[in-house]
């Protein structure tokens, strides 16, 4: 799923990756979730990102996401290879100003390319 659906109290929506993978051929980045418009109110979107098994731990070997908004990147967020010190899981919280554009994109790196990784988003309109 790739665009917002709208819950029908009209004051939260949401949109799913569903699991992405890709194989040896991926590109460094696959789309997740495209939002082009966020709709006429302010949001507080909440991102929660999650991820299976890594398939190889070394220190180059992590995937994770970038967030943007209106083009500019202001999360980057990646895994740390083969360090179980950290939520991998963890959910993250962004101010959105209306009509915004949403997107979230999977870095891939050549030895996970086939780890499977996905996000969920909720927005809650203020």
């Amino acid at each position: 799923m790739s665009s917002q659906i709208l819950l029908s109290g009209g004051d939260k929506y949401y949109s799913y990756s569903g699991e992405i993978f890709g194989d040896v051929s991926a590109p460094a980045t696959i789309p997740m979730i495209t939002i082009d418009n966020t709709g006429l109110r302010d949001s507080l979107i909440q991102i929660q990102p999650f991820y299976g098994a890594e398939v190889a731990a070394g220190s180059g070997s992590q995937i994770g996401i970038i967030v943007k908004l209106d083009g500019v990147t202001i999360i980057r967020q990646q895994q740390l290879g083969g360090s179980l010190n950290y939520d991998r899981n963890e959910q993250t919280n962004i101010f959105a100003p209306r009509n915004s554009k949403l997107e979230i994109i999977r870095l891939n790196t050549s030895s996970n390319n086939t780890q499977i990784s996905g996000v969920n988003v909720i927005g809650y309109y203020l």
